[in-house]
């Protein structure tokens, strides 16, 4: 099998870009097609088997139905790892299953250009996704569930704009675009290196994978990334939400000091911190520090968190999750404060 034929590249469908991932990859689409798959394989399959004698008899158990119901089983595993958004230890299908129907569509499709026929775009392009998420699980060092011999080695090259695109619901357009922005390095040789990738896809709010940036202590991180890394931590309780300010507030372990979440921020994990001398954020790696205390459009906020008036209120963005690990110990070793994250700048 060629390289480019195994290239996620070569898998991913273009018409397919721009539309939700789970919409393209409905698992009743992708059943659609693997019959279809099957039917039109059995014959060439038999007559690999039986050469001439093909025409006069058959393969026992080798029929449609049979070549469908044994691989909806490595299908369903498939689609539902690659519409994952966090990290499964295994696929829930055996290897040789899974190579098994990665080797049909493969050869359904190559059949289909040979004899004119559509190729199973649907399935192809599932094939193509699930190869773009084991290389960026394989660098951020997370273990791989598909056979080492279908995930060519990530340091190989980077991502292509149609990969992007592919992870993120993307046009092509808008990805390009971004690149002629210079909002991600490019280079035709090897495309978007991982991190820059990384860093870009998890802005974008139809990212499949954000579990990755959350798996790198130095990957850019969203509000909803730093959410979830709350609700898993022992540092922290969930003290109550506030809906109206999409807002979840939690206290610190072993002290007062509250802080108050943005859970559905993509763009950006931006923290408000009332009652703080700056001196004490300094060296923690915060970004874009900004004194709001005078500022009209945070007085939902200082309500919500029952702040008094005389206290300051700062702003700043958190980039990484070693940097919310480092501010969060900091706020504990402090005295009692309320920090507010959130997505942007509330004004």
């Amino acid at each position: 099998m060629t390289t480019v034929a195994m290239a996620s590249t070569g898998l991913l469908q273009e018409s397919l870009l721009g539309q939700a991932v789970t919409d393209v990859l409905a698992l009743p689409r992708l059943k659609a097609e693997l019959v279809a798959a099957c039917q039109a394989m059995v014959s060439p399959l038999q007559r690999l088997y039986l050469g001439n004698m093909a025409s006069r008899a058959a393969v026992p158990g080798l029929t449609a139905d049979a070549l469908v119901e044994r691989m909806t089983q490595p299908l369903e595993a498939l689609h539902d790892w690659v519409l994952e958004p966090r990290i499964m230890p295994s696929l829930g299908a055996g290897a040789a299953g899974l190579s098994d129907f990665w080797h049909l569509v493969l050869m359904t499709h190559s059949l289909g250009e040979l004899a004119g026929r559509t190729p199973p775009l649907r399935l192809l392009h599932l094939l193509g996704v699930a190869r773009v998420r084991a290389r960026l699980e394989q660098h951020a060092g997370l273990s791989s569930v598909l056979p080492t011999y279908l995930v060519p080695h990530p340091a190989e090259h980077g991502l292509s704009v149609t990969e992007i695109a592919a992870l993120c619901s993307l046009k092509l357009s808008t990805v390009r675009n971004a690149v002629s922005r210079r909002e991600m390095p490019f280079s035709k040789q090897r495309g978007v290196g991982f991190d820059d990738a990384l860093d870009w896809m998890v802005q974008r709010s139809g990212f499949l994978y954000p579990h990755i940036n959350a798996a790198t202590r130095d990957r850019r991180i969203n509000g909803r990334l730093a959410a979830e890394w709350l609700a898993a931590s022992d540092s922290v309780v969930l003290e109550r939400s506030v809906s109206r300010l999409r807002l979840s507030i939690w206290q610190l372990a072993d002290c007062r000091q509250r802080i108050a979440l943005n859970t559905e921020g993509v763009r950006s994990c931006v923290v408000l911190l009332p009652g703080v001398d700056s001196v004490q954020l300094s060296g923690l790696g915060l970004e874009a520090l900004d004194d709001r205390s005078a500022d009209p459009s945070a007085t939902m906020h200082r309500e919500a968190l029952a702040l008094r008036g005389e206290e300051t209120l700062w702003q700043c963005q958190v980039p990484t999750m070693a940097v919310l690990g480092t501010l969060i110990e900091r706020l504990r070793l402090a005295e009692p404060q309320v920090m507010l994250v959130g997505e942007a700048s509330l004004g």
